[in-house]
C-alpha cells in the first residue's frame, strides 16, 4: 500500500549501515546494483501514527531525496524478531555492499542467537550454505590480523576465504604474503591453498615455485594444442602446401640460424619426413577404395 515519506521512520538498530551519510547519487548506486524491486517492509508504531522500516530503508531514502510523498510499502506486524534478522540478512547480502567480515559476524550472531544451522539460515534467506559457510569461516578460522587485512582491502575476500581453509594462523599468513604484498594475484589463491592443505610441511616459497611453474607448464601446453585434422584430404591444397614447403628448404642453406632453432627444425623437419615417406609408401601402393574404410580397417574386416 502508499505510505506517505513522511510517517516513515528508519530503524534505529540498523543506523550502523551508515545511510544518513549518502547522497541520493550513492543510494541509487546502490539500488542499480539489483535492481529497484526491493520491498519496502514496514511495520506500525506510535499505535499506528507511524511505520518503522524493516528492511528496504535505501529505496526510501532515495524517494524522499526525489521529493516523493508516498512510496509503495508492505505492512507485517505480526513479524517475530528472527523474522525481522532473517529480512535484515538477506537484505543486507542481496541489497547492500556490507564488508565481508562483517557480514560473517551477522550470519554468526544470529545462529548463536537462534539456534539454527547454515542449511537452515540458507532456507530461510536464499543465501546459499556455502556462501555463509565461507564468510563464518572468516570470523572463525581466519587468523585475526588477516580478518582486518580483509577489512581494509589488502586481501580480498576471495583470498581470505580461501586462506581460512588453512590450519593454523602461522601457516596462514605465511600463505597470505604474497598476496598482501602484491607478488601474486588472486586467481592462483585456490591452487596454492589446495596445494599447501596437501603438503602442510613444505615451504611456502617451494609451494609457490611447483604451482607457478605447474601453471605455467599448463597453459604451454594449451597453447601447443594442435586443432583436430578436419576429415578428407584438399588434394590440390596438399600439392601447393608441399610445393611452397619444397621451396623453403631450398633457401635453408642460405640463412643463418641460432643453435636452439636449428635443433627445432631439424626434429620438425624428422617428423615431415616420417610422414612424407608414409604417404609416398601408400600412395605407391594402394588400391582403388570400394569403401569409405580407412586401409587398416579394410584389413581387419578381410581377416
Amino acid at each position: 500500500m502508499l505510505i506517505p515519506v513522511g510517517q516513515i521512520v528508519a530503524d534505529p538498530a540498523q543506523q550502523d549501515r551508515q545511510l544518513e551519510s549518502k547522497t541520493g547519487t550513492d543510494l541509487r548506486k546502490g539500488l542499480s546494483n539489483v535492481g529497484t524491486n526491493q520491498p519496502v517492509v514496514v511495520r506500525q508504531t506510535n499505535g499506528g501514527s507511524s511505520f518503522m522500516i524493516v528492511v528496504g530503508e535505501r529505496r526510501w531514502r532515495v524517494a524522499s531525496s526525489d521529493g516523493h510523498s508516498e512510496i509503495e510499502c508492505e505492512i507485517r506486524d505480526a513479524l517475530s524478531e528472527q523474522e525481522i534478522r532473517e529480512l535484515q540478512l538477506s537484505e543486507s547480502y542481496h541489497h547492500e555492499t556490507v564488508p565481508s567480515m562483517k557480514m560473517g559476524r551477522a550470519f554468526l550472531e544470529y545462529r548463536e542467537s537462534f539456534g539454527i544451522s547454515q542449511q537452515e539460515l540458507a532456507r530461510r534467506t536464499g543465501i546459499t550454505p556455502g556462501t555463509i559457510h565461507h564468510y563464518e569461516s572468516l570470523v572463525r578460522n581466519l587468523a585475526p590480523d588477516l580478518g582486518e587485512r580483509v577489512s581494509s582491502g589488502e586481501l580480498t575476500f576471495k583470498e581470505g576465504r580461501s586462506i581460512a581453509d588453512i590450519d593454523g594462523h602461522d601457516r596462514q599468513r605465511e600463505i597470505a604474503e604474497p598476496f598482501i604484498s602484491g607478488r601474486l594475484s588472486s586467481v592462483y589463491v585456490e591452487k596454492i591453498v589446495g596445494y599447501a592443505k596437501k603438503n602442510p610441511l613444505k615451504p611456502v616459497e617451494q609451494i609457490l615455485e611447483e604451482v607457478l611453474r605447474g601453471t605455467k607448464a599448463e597453459e604451454r601446453v594449451q597453447k601447443e594444442v594442435v586443432p583436430a585434422p578436419r576429415t578428407g584430404v584438399d588434394i590440390s591444397k596438399l600439392e601447393g602446401s608441399a610445393l611452397n614447403i619444397a621451396g623453403e628448404l631450398d633457401l635453408l642453406p642460405f640463412e643463418t640460424i641460432p643453435e636452439y632453432r636449428r635443433l627445432n627444425i631439424i626434429s620438425t623437419l624428422r617428423i615431415l619426413d616420417s610422414k612424407v615417406q608414409g604417404a609416398i609408401s601408400f600412395l605407391s601402393t594402394s588400391q582403388p577404395r570400394t569403401s569409405g574404410l580407412p586401409r587398416p580397417l579394410l584389413r581387419e574386416v578381410r581377416k
